[in-house]
């Protein structure tokens, strides 16, 4: 087993509370000290798999975006598990008769297209500090088909971007939210 594989056995066998980030940090040799950013596609976006409840008073669900506010009561009785819940502007006032009414007041937005869009993206910001790189890979509720997959997609990219800036990978680390990181390279 590589290290990459010991790294998702034991986030197999963790107990988890909520799908958490899956993290590279990936420390390189940058001698010029350059900073930069540039774009990635990612195989499979960070949010593939994430459970979605726009609040509407209409009743939808699609793949994993849940239309109406029957699954808010669900999920406030605990039956199901949404990792973001969002409702527009119009839709507010269903809201009221909950009493987490404070906690939902935030994700209220005017677009649902638009967010969705955003939030499903598969394009994401690389950020080049001078000597790590901080990414996020995936979630926890990937399969391990998903996260090797991405993660080889990403690790060949980047590789190719810091070579032809001359700055080289010294480590990579791999880490969910909760959890110790476990060395890959």
């Amino acid at each position: 087993m590589n290290n990459i594989e010991n790294f998702l056995f034991f986030l197999n066998n963790k107990k988890k509370n909520f799908s958490e980030s899956i993290d590279l940090n990936i420390k390189i040799i940058n001698k010029n000290k350059k900073s930069f950013f540039f774009y990635l596609n990612y195989l499979y976006s960070v949010n593939e798999m994430n459970k979605i409840l726009l609040i509407s008073n209409k009743f939808n669900k699609n793949n994993n975006i849940y239309i109406g506010i029957l699954y808010l009561k669900k999920f406030l009785e605990n039956k199901i598990y949404f990792e973001k819940i969002i409702s527009s502007e119009k839709n507010k006032v269903l809201l009221n008769n909950f009493n987490n009414y404070k906690i939902l007041k935030k994700n209220i937005i005017n677009n649902y297209d638009l967010f969705l869009n955003d939030y499903f993206s598969k394009k994401k910001k690389i950020i080049i500090n001078k000597n790590f790189i901080n990414i996020q890979l995936a979630r926890t509720n990937f399969t391990k088909d998903m996260i090797i997959k991405n993660y080889n997609f990403i690790i060949n990219n980047i590789k190719k971007i810091l070579f032809n800036n001359n700055i080289y990978i010294e480590k990579i680390y791999i880490s969910s939210t909760m959890s110790k990181s476990f060395l890959i390279k």
